[in-house]
C-alpha cells in the first residue's frame, strides 16, 4: 500500500463525517455522539485528534500493525 493511500470502513468513513460536522458547528458534540453512540466525552477527544492529525488521527491507533 503506498503511504498516500488509505484504506477506510464505513463506520470510519461515518465516524469522519460526524466529527467534521460537530467541527464546523453544523451538529453539536451532543448530538455527534448520539449519532456514533458514544460520550460526549469521547467525541471531544475525537474532535482533538481530527484537528491535530486529520483523518489519521480519528483512525484506531493499532491499524495497520500485525496481531503479533
Amino acid at each position: 500500500m503506498d503511504d498516500g493511500e488509505l484504506i477506510v470502513s464505513q463506520r470510519d468513513l461515518q465516524r469522519m463525517h460526524v466529527i467534521q460536522l460537530t467541527l464546523e458547528g453544523r451538529a453539536s458534540v451532543g448530538r455527534g455522539a448520539e449519532l456514533l453512540g458514544l460520550s460526549a466525552r469521547q467525541v471531544k477527544r475525537l474532535r482533538k485528534k481530527m484537528r491535530e492529525g486529520g483523518v489519521k488521527g480519528v483512525l484506531h491507533g493499532n491499524r495497520g500493525s500485525r496481531p503479533w
